[in-house]
């Protein structure tokens, strides 16, 4: 895993979750805005999954390296859930689930991050 590319992950994150929680303080349904914010942290997260998928196959990565297969192939289901479901809610908890969804990303990423340098 690379730092760069985490640190990315988690600044567009926050603030697709800034943004939706913008939205949802508005009063407002989830627009166009907010599904782009979405797109783009699953975007950056599906890099991440090439990129972790070649290191643990070269041999990097952390001695028993389950669990952080199972948060990289998990966390790509968190951001299509939160559009789902936020357009499922036509009211102001629409957006907040992208809240809640880029939260939780930008959290795994840091659980991840410690897996792979081995800390936790």
């Amino acid at each position: 895993m690379t730092n760069v590319l985490a640190t990315a992950i988690i600044v567009v994150a926050l603030l697709a979750a800034a943004f939706s929680g913008i939205t949802a303080l508005r009063d407002r349904p989830m627009g166009w805005g907010d599904i782009a914010g979405a797109g783009a942290v699953e975007a950056l997260l599906a890099v991440q999954l090439a990129v972790g998928s070649v290191k643990l196959a070269h041999g990097e990565g952390p001695a028993h390296p389950a669990t952080f297969v199972g948060y990289l192939v998990a966390i790509l289901l968190i951001p299509p859930a939160g559009v789902l479901w936020g357009l499922l809610e036509r009211s102001r908890w629409g957006p907040t689930v992208i809240v809640v969804a880029g939260l939780a990303v930008a959290v795994m990423i840091v659980r991840m991050n410690q897996l792979w340098s081995g800390s936790a």
